[in-house]
This record gives C-alpha cells, sequence and structure tokens, in this order.
C-alpha cells in the first residue's frame, strides 16, 4: 500500500485515533478527500470508527486502526521465521536441558538482539544523546518507528509499530527482543511501561538518565 492511504493508516497508528478534520490537517488534503480515503479502508476492514459525543451540531466520527490495519503496516515475520529457526538449529543439548519453551525463546530474541546491536555497533565512548540517535536508526531500520519524547524530566521511547505484532500478541517471549536491544545499546536502565499486549497503541519505554543526560537528548525519530 501507498500514497494517501498509507498515510492515513500511518497517522492512525501514531496517534491511535483522529476524525476526518485531524487526519486533513495531519496530510494537508480536503476533509473531502480524506472521506473518500476511508471509505476505501473501512471496506476492506483496515479502519474503525466510533461517533464522539458533542452537545450540538452533526455528529462526529473519531478514527482508528483495525487488527488488519495494523497488520497491513509493515512486518518482518518471514525475517523473523528465518532467524528463529536458524538459531534453533545452533542449540546443543547442553542449551536446553532444564529450560522450557518459553526459557529458550527468551535466550534466542535476547541473542537475536545482541547480534543487532553488534551488526550496528557505536564507538565506545558516545554520550546517550549519540546512543539514542544511534539506536532510532537501527529500530528504524528494522521497521518499529521509534519516537523520542521528553515527558517532564524522563526520557520515553515509544515503538510505534511492531513488526512482529501478531507473533507478540501471541508470545511474549518475542518482547525480549526489543526490551535488550535497547537495553544493551544504551547502556542504562530500562523499564517498558507500555506495551501493545495491555492494549497500548504503542510499547513505551522509559530510560533513566540524569538531568544533564535529558536537557541533551532531541526529540528524534519519526515524531
Amino acid at each position: 500500500m501507498e500514497g494517501t492511504r498509507l498515510q492515513i493508516l500511518q497517522l492512525l497508528q501514531k496517534n491511535g485515533h483522529a476524525t476526518v478534520e485531524g487526519l486533513a490537517t495531519g496530510i494537508g488534503l480536503a476533509p473531502a478527500t480524506i472521506r473518500r480515503h476511508l471509505d476505501i479502508l473501512q471496506r476492506d476492514r483496515l479502519v474503525g470508527f466510533e461517533e464522539v459525543r458533542k452537545k450540538t451540531g452533526r455528529p462526529e466520527y473519531s478514527f482508528c486502526l483495525t487488527e488488519d490495519g495494523q497488520e497491513a503496516l509493515p512486518k518482518n515475520y518471514d525475517k523473523l521465521l528465518k532467524q528463529v529457526v536458524g538459531e534453533i538449529g545452533k542449540l546443543t543439548e547442553e542449551d536446553v536441558r532444564g529450560n522450557d519453551g518459553s526459557q529458550i525463546l527468551h535466550e534466542i530474541f535476547v541473542g537475536l538482539s545482541e547480534k543487532a546491536r553488534s551488526e550496528n555497533a557505536s564507538p565506545s565512548g558516545q554520550s546517550l544523546k549519540q546512543r539514542v540517535e544511534a539506536l532510532v536508526t537501527t529500530l528504524g531500520s528494522q521497521d518499529f518507528s521509534p519516537v523520542v519524547e521528553k515527558n517532564g524530566d524522563v526520557i520515553e521511547l515509544r515503538l510505534m509499530n511492531c513488526p512482529f505484532r501478531s507473533v507478540a500478541m501471541q508470545n511474549q517471549s518475542i518482547c525480549s527482543y526489543d526490551f535488550h536491544l535497547i537495553a544493551s545499546t544504551l547502556k542504562v536502565d530500562i523499564s517498558r511501561i507500555e506495551s501493545i499486549r495491555d492494549g497500548a497503541d504503542g510499547c513505551l519505554y522509559r530510560i533513566m538518565a540524569t538531568p544533564e543526560e535529558v536537557a541533551e537528548v532531541s526529540l528524534v525519530g519519526d515524531g
């Protein structure tokens, strides 16, 4: 998918929901044009809507992505399958002894994240700001659509897209991948405070940093 309809899906993914007027402003097109595209997206079951109650005037509707709409955005299931099968093929009897399936998957995804980090290794001695920027580049290349935000004196990293979404909704072991990639790249403590598994629009991480580091970090990413 490309063009205006893709822009609508991406904006809905970023904002969670939006009205026709909000989409028109965000994309720079007339509301009538946006409505025509929304009609097609609704027909294809990629977008849903609900009425926004107003005291007066015509009813207004807020649009959001359906699960099919989420799946229409970039996903990397084929790459994931190839990597996981490759890692399983390397396991020895010692690797699996005493571990259940979830523990084995966790170790596989941690290993894959470490491989991704090493392939995009940044020079030692970088500031947190530089490490954040390098991380955003890495996550962006893997279709996580990362956005760095400042919430008061806290740095937050929001992943607007999950390239493994349907797998993550079924098994949380895969969430070890982005958690470890973020923590090992930034070399600071992090916590996941929102997750798509809990109904959030995207996974949200809080980055532990000093006030000086927070002040240096720029708002970077798809936002």
